[in-house]
């Protein structure tokens, strides 16, 4: 996924336009439309970043990972540890199978 792609996807899970991102930024919305074909500057990503209350690394990330997990993923980052072990004890229960003999999981 491109860096417009990530940012697109995550604004939409906030409601928002990639105009009112960029107006949350700081930014021009030109500039986020660029980024589908060129290079960025690290300010206005780590702008953006600010504006959808994410990691820089959630937007730059390529990866085959689906746009469920990295919800998931997003959102668990936000839970204190308490929660984050309150979680696990959720999936594990849910999906028991999946975790197998790892521990670690």
């Amino acid at each position: 996924m491109s860096v417009y792609e990530n940012i697109k996807e995550i604004a939409q899970e906030h409601g928002l336009s990639i105009k009112e991102v960029a107006t949350k930024a700081g930014i021009g919305e030109n500039s986020i439309y660029r980024w589908r074909t060129s290079n960025l500057s690290t300010g206005s990503l780590q702008k953006v970043a600010d504006a959808l209350h994410v990691d820089v690394n959630d937007l730059t990330v390529k990866d085959d990972e689906t746009p469920e997990f990295r919800t998931i993923q997003r959102n668990a980052k936000k839970l204190n540890r308490s929660n984050q072990k309150k979680l696990l004890d959720i999936m594990k229960a849910a999906f028991g199978d999946a975790y197998g003999n790892d521990t670690n999981k």
